[in-house]
């Protein structure tokens, strides 16, 4: 694997398999009802401004990825990069509509064309959406959206600022991060789950022209960005399995996204992309050898209740296969003695390499502050900190 030499990142490093004094020490983020839960258990008050005054002045991704930054220096957990925003939005965007309101809840049409029933605020309360209705249901949908995608569009341009910015963190030796929805997700983002399930039967060239739309728009950013800036780690939103195992068959899977994959991974790999991540919950299992074919590495974040099993996963591929994740949550919620048994659990896997040890997904709110930090401090001796 020919990883870029300037880069320091201990994260980088190690999964590229470059000398190291450890494995990073990362997690994946936390639910806002922890935050609050955590608030009256020790976590410092002053966090609790940040939390506010964000959501004051950014919006809802953006305040929720720069409070989770802010906790993750207070953990002192190791950085993985800086991140390329990519320009695939949807332009122009949909009117965002206020449809209904009952108690704490709001029935809203987002920048999308989602219609869902969601929570006022996530600052209390968080939840996957109840989706109500989507965009795209037939031909004709898809017609009048994708003219919301073109690839042309001069809005995708990469602003001076960002670019400015890209070049301080290459120079002070940070790797360079994308990230974009897969090919199941996106689509789903436009038709949802039931939608998109029958669409593979009754009209696969439509799921045909969506990927093919999707993949264009990605392998155009990556082509745009400027001569000199890097693309070392590029991630993968793919959530498209359950604990019963993944909502396309490996058949479909090789048949509609694979080829799409292969494009743009090779047109990451282009500007030095060395590692790629698939964050897909559930067991998706069966695809792994897919992914690996087209050249997404790093499989994240390994749901244990789900019946995820790194261990046969590394068995089956080898350390090709490279893992983040994977500690059972309900285990750290118990504490004690449990916390220990779980890191034990893990270790050999530690030991082999190519793995880096967090939660299997987002901190629960059953998960006290005292557990986590019990739990942070044994795996902090577990990684040698």
């Amino acid at each position: 694997m020919m990883a870029r030499a300037q880069i320091t990142e201990r994260f980088y490093r190690y999964l590229v398999g470059a000398p190291v004094d450890r494995a990073p020490d990362v997690e994946f983020g936390y639910w806002p009802q922890t935050i609050r839960r955590w608030l009256h258990e020790g976590l410092p008050k002053s966090l609790d401004d940040w939390w506010y005054q964000d959501r004051e002045r950014l919006s809802e991704k953006e305040s929720g990825d720069m409070f989770n930054r802010k906790l993750d220096e207070y953990f002192g957990f190791d950085t993985s990069g800086e991140e390329i925003s990519l320009r695939v939005h949807i332009n122009p965007s949909f009117p965002e509509v206020i449809l209904g309101r009952e108690n704490d809840r709001t029935l809203f049409r987002d920048q999308g064309g989602v219609v869902a029933e969601r929570y006022l605020t996530d600052v209390d309360e968080s939840s996957i959406p109840h989706f109500i209705s989507f965009p795209v249901k037939n031909r004709a949908d898809w017609k009048g959206l994708s003219a919301r995608y073109r690839a042309a569009d001069p809005t995708r341009r990469f602003p001076e600022s960002q670019v400015a910015r890209l070049r301080a963190a290459i120079a002070d030796g940070k790797m360079v991060t994308a990230g974009m929805a897969g090919f199941y997700g996106q689509l789903r983002n436009w038709m949802g789950f039931e939608n998109l399930s029958l669409c593979f039967y009754d009209d696969p060239a439509l799921v045909e022209g969506m990927v093919e739309t999707w993949a264009d728009l990605c392998v155009e950013q990556i082509r745009k960005l400027p001569a000199d800036i890097p693309l070392d780690y590029l991630s993968w939103w793919e959530d498209m399995a359950s604990k019963n195992g993944p909502f396309v068959s490996p058949g479909q899977f090789r048949r509609f996204f694979l080829p799409a994959y292969v494009r743009v991974m090779d047109e990451a790999r282009k500007r030095g992309c060395t590692l790629s991540i698939v964050d897909c919950d559930g067991d998706p299992g069966v695809l792994v050898p897919l992914w690996l074919e087209a050249g997404v590495n790093v499989m994240f974040p390994l749901e244990v209740m789900a019946g995820v099993d790194p261990f046969a996963w590394r068995r089956e591929h080898g350390k090709r296969l490279l893992l983040k994740g994977g500690i059972n949550k309900e285990a750290i919620a118990a504490g004690g003695a449990e916390i220990t048994r779980e890191l034990e659990r893990i270790k050999p896997l530690l030991d082999q390499g190519g793995y880096i040890p967090h939660l299997d997904h987002l901190v629960p709110p059953n998960i006290s502050y005292g557990n986590f930090m019990a739990y942070l401090e044994a795996k902090g001796r577990l990684l040698g900190r």
